[in-house]
């Protein structure tokens, strides 16, 4: 006696992300779904990885410091009181939200910021990143500003901070040469006193990073 097939069918749930048009990555202007979901807590060895399997699926995937930080500007110039989209950010900069970049302090010259670290869309610039921690606008050396997120305006950073998070930006960072090679993550903080771009992440320390992808 044969059996009728199940008609049930199970429809996993959608979800829910922000398409962000002309987001100004690595000279080119595209649009960029993020996604309201996070990675999980990874750290950034797991993140490459990650990284890899999902870009090659076509899915979601964590991005490097420049990409997240150009997206966020783009939310700014857009200003289309979207606040969701905004509460998102916040919400996620405070997560100690982990990246794909990675700063390579050196003993002597220059040191070297590595982008997309451990994937096949690796890229990286040597520059001097040692210095003193601050407020972004009271920094002597502010191209360390565009080596770490693509941009060395500060006037324009700390607009999109106070628009994000409410307050102005500081950066951390290795303050002297080591004896030895350091290297560190690149990633971001936020609280209610600042939005803070620290280049000082252990890497075996775990957390969890936007997802996104380039749709056009």
């Amino acid at each position: 006696m044969k059996t009728a097939k199940s008609k049930i069918v199970y429809t996993p749930p959608i979800e829910g992300s922000w398409d962000i048009p002309g987001v100004s990555y690595r000279g080119e202007k595209g649009t960029y779904r993020l996604f309201e979901t996070m990675t999980p807590s990874l750290d950034q060895d797991e993140l490459a990885q990650l990284y890899t399997t999902e870009k090659q699926k076509g899915n979601p995937h964590p991005t490097d410091m420049p990409l997240l930080w150009a997206i966020a500007t783009q939310v700014y110039e857009l200003r289309d009181e979207n606040e969701a989209l905004r509460d998102f950010l916040r919400k996620g900069l405070r997560k100690f939200s982990n990246t794909l970049t990675r700063i390579v302090y050196n003993t002597s010259g220059m040191d070297c910021v590595i982008h997309n670290y451990g994937t096949s869309d690796v890229y990286s610039k040597d520059s001097t990143i040692v210095g003193s921690d601050g407020w972004i606008n009271e920094l002597t050396d502010s191209h360390v500003l565009e080596e770490i997120l693509g941009t060395q305006d500060t006037q324009k950073i700390n607009n999109v901070s106070h628009y994000i998070n409410g307050t102005a930006s500081y950066l951390w960072r290795l303050n002297s040469r080591p004896k030895q090679k350091e290297e560190r993550i690149a990633r971001f903080d936020a609280d209610d006193d600042w939005l803070d771009f620290y280049c000082l992440r252990r890497l075996r320390l775990v957390d969890p990073a936007f997802r996104v992808l380039r749709v056009d």
